[in-house]
């Protein structure tokens, strides 16, 4: 089985990692970047929000 993980962003989608040909029980090679795309994920609501903070401090 092929598996693909991907993003789907507002404008597009980004393809994160592609295992061709897996067998059996899959889930120990693709849950390490599940994870790292829930990190990257989490990292990005940070930078939103403290880009959002210093918008609002520099307008105040």
């Amino acid at each position: 089985m092929d598996v693909t993980a991907r993003l789907g962003l507002a404008s597009t989608e980004v393809t994160l990692a592609t295992w061709p040909n897996l067998h059996g029980d899959w889930t120990s090679v693709v849950r390490p970047t599940l994870l790292e795309t829930i990190g990257l994920h989490s990292a990005l609501s940070v930078a939103i929000d403290a880009l959002h903070l210093a918008n609002r401090l520099g307008h105040a």
